[in-house]
């Protein structure tokens, strides 16, 4: 294999493909070659020679007898073991020159900051339209704080590369035994990922809650620094360390957060239940009120895709024929007054 590529093996067999069929048939055969894999799979010796050969590629076929032409089944952990184990040494020396870089580069913070005047602190008020900029200014700020950091992610499950970052850079910042807390909509607790960082964070001291929605997004370090979306760039963000506002979106955050309920890693069934139920109302509030898709969906943190499917089969269980009557008829019918069951995802 030497240094190629892992995405040049071939795939993996699946269910119903050739690939699958001949791994079959090995797995219950003294042993397979091309000729075998024509006469009792019905295909061409062509296909036979490449998918053996993809499948010795994928060390899940093993010379049979120092043979080369014939070949017997292997079982796949012990041909992972062996597929892998080149590019698992591979990651683990990355993974080592990068903490070595990290650790030279923190090792200048102190010299940094004993050279950087007070006035170059910055702007109380700073547009940064660069996402690597972005996240280079959220590294200093979580470095630099000693007290307090607060997070509102709305939008739901999060990209598995940032929670990656983040949770290497939140677990510095909680080893310092400053304070955190993190809020999320309730549709995070449906994401895998997601439930591993907060198991992750929650570890090591940090608070983590989840509510419908009516938040936005925003960072806010020891009370002097906040991060801020920009409203007509998705990648960019707005540092502010004017006191007032900072105090402001502070706040905003404490309303929310009173409201939340505990996010839990492990999963329970009623808590997950009881959450659905509110995602539910939440939603048959918003389709009774004429918020269109796009809205709801942002408003709970879920996909377009998902909220045009909730919506058509909230309205076929309500038989309604339109919007305003799914809306007529949820008042009607006092669905905001009660739990609504859970019938679909």
């Amino acid at each position: 294999m030497g240094n190629s590529d892992i995405r040049d093996l071939p795939e993996v067999p699946q269910a119903g493909t050739l690939a699958n069929r001949v791994y079959e048939l090995a797995l219950h055969s003294d042993f397979v070659d091309a000729e075998v894999c024509v006469r009792e799979l019905g295909i061409t010796r062509e296909e036979a020679e490449r998918t053996v050969r993809d499948l010795v590629d994928l060390r899940l076929l093993l010379s049979a007898h120092g043979c080369r032409a014939t070949y017997v089944a292997v079982n796949p952990l012990s041909a992972s073991l062996q597929l892998l184990a080149p590019y698992d040494e591979q990651l683990r020396s990355r993974q080592n020159e990068l903490e070595q870089i990290r650790q030279q580069m923190h090792s200048l913070l102190p010299l940094y900051r004993a050279n950087l005047p007070e006035e170059q602190s910055g702007p109380e008020i700073q547009r940064i339209d660069d996402l690597d900029t972005v996240r280079g200014v959220l590294g200093q700020l979580a470095e630099q704080c000693r007290t307090e950091v607060i997070t509102s992610q709305p939008g739901g499950a999060r990209d598995v590369g940032v929670l990656r970052e983040a949770a290497r850079r939140d677990r510095e910042v909680l080893d310092r035994g400053a304070r955190m807390r993190t809020l999320y909509q309730h549709t995070a607790r449906f994401d895998q990922p997601t439930r591993e960082y907060v198991e992750r964070i929650s570890e090591g001291g940090a608070e983590v809650r989840t509510t419908t929605g009516g938040f936005q997004r925003a960072i806010v370090y020891d009370r002097s620094a906040a991060v801020i979306p920009l409203a007509d760039n998705s990648r960019g963000a707005l540092l502010v360390r004017d006191p007032d506002l900072v105090h402001f979106v502070a706040e905003a955050f404490e309303g929310s957060w009173d409201t939340a309920d505990p996010f839990r890693p492990t999963y329970d069934r009623d808590e997950i239940r009881l959450v659905s139920d509110t995602l539910n109302r939440s939603l048959l509030r918003m389709l009774a009120n004429g918020h269109d898709d796009k809205a709801i969906a942002r408003r709970l943190g879920i996909s377009p895709r998902t909220c045009q499917r909730r919506i058509s089969e909230l309205m076929h269980e309500l038989g309604a024929r339109t919007r305003l009557h799914a809306g007529v008829l949820i008042h009607q019918r006092g669905l905001l007054d009660e739990p609504v069951p859970v019938t679909a995802g």
